[in-house]
């Protein structure tokens, strides 16, 4: 009986020890996740605090606006200018200064308080609009905005802008706000990730039809001369010059050639 009572109290004694030892295999996933989570969070900043991206519709531009719009300097996927007036007032500007439009309401103070804090905002012609009451041009931007950051994260934040206004570019109204993971895979990519889904539009009001929506083939030409190299101005100069002198070409031809 004594034995039976020591190897009774051994046995016990070892169960109680692997009872103590023994760690939930889906706790510790949990916990490993948590700190990947955390190593991550430490690595890169969180999407919300530093980046903004959205549409905004211009309703009403200026009558240098319309011209602006209606004109061959309106390309779609291109950058303008944006400059804040006060917390309730913004203005959309051209490369050269031109007031385009005013932003008022909550686009205008949303962007008043990234600009106070010195972001960088980057407004890009999303698509064009005619609306035949009155004859005017709307027009659709796609704002991409993001705080200031370590050069690395500033320069694929930069590129990231870039590769999605040429999807913009190509018809491809691309989703700008992104998630964490999306985030991330910009970061670490230096902006070579832009693969968000494609977003509809919403349907356009009675009487008015897109007038841009992409960019044609004579205008991907003339913004890449214009947008590259030094002496480019130049070559897109030459380029417009050489097609106004083919159309006068053909209309010679079909006209006036004995």
């Amino acid at each position: 009986m004594t034995n039976l009572r020591s190897y009774n109290g051994t046995m016990n004694n070892d169960f109680s020890k692997e009872t103590r030892s023994y760690q939930d295999p889906a706790a510790q996933r949990i916990e490993a996740a948590a700190q990947r989570r955390e190593a991550l969070e430490a690595e890169f900043p969180r999407v919300s605090a530093v980046y903004d991206g959205f549409y905004l519709q211009l309703e009403e531009l200026s009558d240098e606006g319309n011209r602006f719009f209606l004109g061959a300097e309106a390309i779609v996927g291109s950058k303008l200018c944006y400059e804040g007036k006060t917390r309730e007032t913004a203005q959309l500007l051209s490369g050269d200064g031109r007031v385009l439009a005013q932003i008022t309401g909550a686009a205008a103070e949303r962007l008043a308080a990234y600009a106070s804090a010195d972001w960088h905002l980057e407004p890009l012609i999303s698509a064009i609009f005619f609306r035949a009451q009155g004859k005017r041009a709307t027009a659709e931007l796609a704002f991409i905005c993001w705080a200031p950051l370590s050069a690395e994260h500033s320069t694929a934040l930069a590129a990231f802008c870039r590769n999605i206004a040429d999807r913009i570019a190509s018809g491809d109204r691309a989703e700008l706000k992104l998630s964490q993971k999306q985030f991330i895979s910009v970061l670490r990519s230096n902006g070579a990730w832009y693969l968000t889904p494609a977003t509809k539009r919403e349907p356009l009001q009675k009487g008015t039809i897109v007038y841009k929506n992409r960019r044609s083939g004579t205008e991907r030409i003339a913004a890449y001369a214009l947008g590259h190299r030094r002496g480019c101005s130049v070559l897109a100069s030459l380029f417009w010059l050489a097609l106004a002198a083919g159309i006068v070409y053909l209309v010679w031809s079909f006209f006036f050639a004995p």
